[in-house]
């Protein structure tokens, strides 16, 4: 079988949309990946609404402006 210009340019075109969906697919997923991890080291003052970030493992931490306590995860209660 003999490979026409014609069908070489298709095969580049079909192989090179190919790789970008594959390289937009990998970026959105790295991308997803890093900001969730940022986002569980992300605390928000109940009091005075300071963001901040912590790395410990603890589960209570102090807020670094006005020293209240406030609970790590996703599932902190304000009252």
């Amino acid at each position: 079988m003999e490979l026409t210009l014609a069908d070489f340019v298709l095969i580049v075109l079909f192989a090179s949309g190919a790789l970008v969906v594959l390289f937009t697919l990998v970026s959105r997923t790295l991308h997803a990946r890093a900001e969730s991890r940022s986002l569980a080291h992300r605390v928000v003052c109940r009091l005075c609404l300071h963001a901040f970030e912590d790395t410990s493992h603890v589960a209570v931490v102090n807020c670094p402006v006005c020293a209240a306590a406030n609970e790590k995860g996703r599932s902190r209660r304000l009252g």
